[in-house]
């Protein structure tokens, strides 16, 4: 059986590129593969995920783990391209997930969003929200969507703005949250004004038994689970219509 810490011929050398140089050392197999993943050089750390791919289980494991979740897009991207091919679950799963942050991350026409919601600006976040909806569907000239718009909303828009409200929330805001708590009152696609009542008071929007205004609307981070986007300032100022939209999307998410 093959030792994966055995030095093989593709291990990084000491003191040149061939290991037959004079004063060469070879360095130690799968453990100086992850030394060299912990250098601060990306190229590095890319070199080291194609040297990884070949130790087995183990060098499998080190490109899932430390080269998906590396900081560097570009190692990320070295990543996905080794694991492409794989046919195991683990890695078919691991790839999904990192199409959809890549997806995010790299999205230009969502930069303002991400910007916002990473310092913490909640308000300039939920107007940003807006308006990138209305870009989304080509409406803003109109500034608001209609109904056939909720429908036909593209899906991708969708999950990237609730991707990058979770992501900067700790899961806390966003439309995939505001559906989990809708439909745990039982809500549908059908209006119901007693889960409608029940769910804006669990996210915050309506205070002893009134409906807020523009002016109530803290964008406070420490706001119920849920309270973020702001459906009321998304929706004609309408509470009503932040119903239809959740109730809608929800298929989406």
């Amino acid at each position: 059986m093959n030792n994966p810490q055995q030095p093989r011929e593709y291990d990084a050398v000491l003191g040149g590129n061939s290991p037959s140089m004079e004063g060469a050392a070879v360095l130690g197999g799968i453990e100086e593969v992850k030394l060299r993943l912990q250098n601060p050089d990306a190229k590095v750390r890319i070199a080291a995920l194609e040297q990884a791919v070949n130790y087995g289980e183990q060098g499998l494991d080190l490109v899932l783990i430390e080269g998906l979740n590396d900081e560097s897009v570009e190692v990320q991207k070295q990543a996905h391209f080794l694991l492409k091919s794989r046919t195991e679950i683990k890695v078919k799963k691991a790839l999904i997930q990192l199409d959809a942050h890549l997806r995010i991350e790299g999205s230009t026409s969502y930069s303002k969003l991400r910007n916002y919601l990473a310092q913490g600006k909640l308000e300039d976040a939920d107007c940003e929200t807006r308006e990138a909806m209305v870009r989304a569907t080509f409406r803003e000239h109109k500034g608001y969507l209609r109904m056939k718009d909720f429908d036909n909303f593209p899906c991708e828009d969708l999950q990237i703005i609730d991707q990058l409200w979770l992501k900067y929330s700790g899961g806390r805001f966003g439309f995939s949250v505001q559906k989990r708590i809708y439909q745990s009152f039982g809500g549908t696609k059908e209006y119901n004004e007693k889960i409608w009542n029940a769910f804006g008071e669990a996210v915050g929007w309506k205070l002893d038994g009134r409906w807020l205004q523009d002016k109530d609307i803290s964008f406070d981070k420490r706001s119920p689970e849920g309270h973020f986007p702001v459906g009321r300032l998304l929706w004609f100022g309408r509470w009503g219509c932040s119903c239809l939209f959740i109730s809608r999307f929800a298929s989406k998410l």
